[in-house]
């Protein structure tokens, strides 16, 4: 169960494009949701509207990694995890002068983040269901 699928490579450089995709399309729904979070003392909904941008970022990612031969699990987990990361990300964004392009290092600060899950996914499983016999195995 917590092994990569085998993929064809046409199917991996697919999944790749997807799931870099997902990250970049994740970190502009971020800068959205940042939006939201200033407006949410006048809105009442915008703190919703938040948890959707999340929700919808962690869908995307995690779709992206099943694509690529992550089982669903570890998908989840991991595109939890990713998605908590791109919030940071957004935070720095917020943070940083026009001209340091801030929208520009977001998006290869986002896309950083997400390249360990391409370069060592077998590696990024393995520990992964490591983890989870030790927290679950119940003795």
């Amino acid at each position: 169960m917590w092994a990569l699928e085998p993929r064809t490579e046409i199917e991996q450089v697919a999944a790749t494009l997807a799931l870099l995709a997902a990250v970049a399309s994740s970190v502009r729904l971020e800068e959205l949701g940042d939006r939201l979070r200033r407006e949410e003392h006048r809105a009442w909904w915008a703190s919703n509207g938040r948890d959707v941008i999340n929700a919808v970022a962690l869908a995307v990612i995690a779709s992206a990694l099943v694509l690529l031969g992550y089982p669903g699990p570890a998908a989840l987990v991991v595109a939890g995890l990713l998605t908590m990361a791109l919030t940071g990300v957004t935070v720095v964004e917020t943070k940083l002068p026009e001209r340091a392009h801030p929208r520009l290092l977001a998006l290869a600060l986002g896309l950083g983040l997400a390249l360990p899950l391409l370069v060592w996914p077998g590696a990024l499983i393995r520990e992964l269901g490591r983890l989870a016999e030790t927290l679950f195995s119940g003795g």
